[in-house]
C-alpha cells in the first residue's frame, strides 16, 4: 500500500510539474526559429524578431501590428498583401496580430488565400515598440534598425514609395 502511495504521489507532482511548464500550446519550429502556436502560424516574440532581422541582414523589413477584431487592420491586409507581390523579392514583410488568442488568426484567415507571412506576436512585443494604436507599421533598415514607427493605414502606392526610398 506505501507503495502505491508514493507512485500516486510522484504521478502527482509529475502531473502538476507538467502543467506548470509551458503554456498549453504545442510548439514546433517555425522558419523564424520561434515555436509555433496550436492554430498553426508562428509565434513572433521579442527575441525571435531580433533573431529575424539579424538572420535577414541586408534586407529591410517592413511589420504590421494589428489584429483581428480592428476594421483599419482589416483594409492594410490587402495593402500588404499588394505589396509583397510587388516587393517581396527585396523587402521581408509581415503581419503580427496581438490577438490575445492565436485561434483567432485561424478563423480570420480560413478559407483565404495567404500570400503573406503572418506571425501571433505577444504583448511584449507591442510593449517593446510602444504599440498603443492599431494597425501601428514598423520599418526596419538593412542593419534591423526600427527607422520608422507610426500608427495608421497606409495605402499600397504610399507604401510602395517608403519600401523604394529605402532600397536607393
Amino acid at each position: 500500500m506505501k507503495t502505491f502511495r508514493r507512485l500516486a504521489t510522484l504521478l502527482t507532482v509529475a502531473l502538476i510539474l507538467m502543467a506548470c511548464s509551458g503554456s498549453g500550446e504545442p510548439q514546433a519550429a517555425s522558419d523564424n526559429g520561434g515555436p509555433v502556436t496550436a492554430s498553426g502560424f508562428p509565434a513572433m516574440g521579442v527575441a525571435d524578431l531580433e533573431s529575424f532581422l539579424t538572420k535577414n541582414a541586408g534586407k529591410p523589413t517592413l511589420a504590421l501590428m494589428w489584429t483581428t477584431w480592428c476594421p483599419s487592420c482589416k483594409q492594410e491586409i490587402p495593402e500588404l498583401e499588394a505589396l509583397q507581390a510587388s516587393h517581396g523579392d527585396k523587402v521581408n514583410i509581415m503581419a503580427i496580430s496581438l490577438d490575445e488568442d492565436a485561434q483567432a488568426l485561424k478563423k480570420f484567415f480560413s478559407g483565404k488565400k495567404l500570400d503573406l507571412p503572418v506571425y501571433h506576436g505577444d504583448e511584449a512585443l507591442g510593449r517593446k515598440f510602444g504599440v498603443e494604436a492599431i494597425p501601428t507599421l514598423l520599418i526596419f533598415d538593412t542593419t534591423g534598425k526600427l527607422v520608422f514607427n507610426q500608427p495608421g493605414v497606409f495605402p499600397h502606392a504610399m507604401l510602395e514609395r517608403m519600401v523604394s526610398g529605402m532600397l536607393k
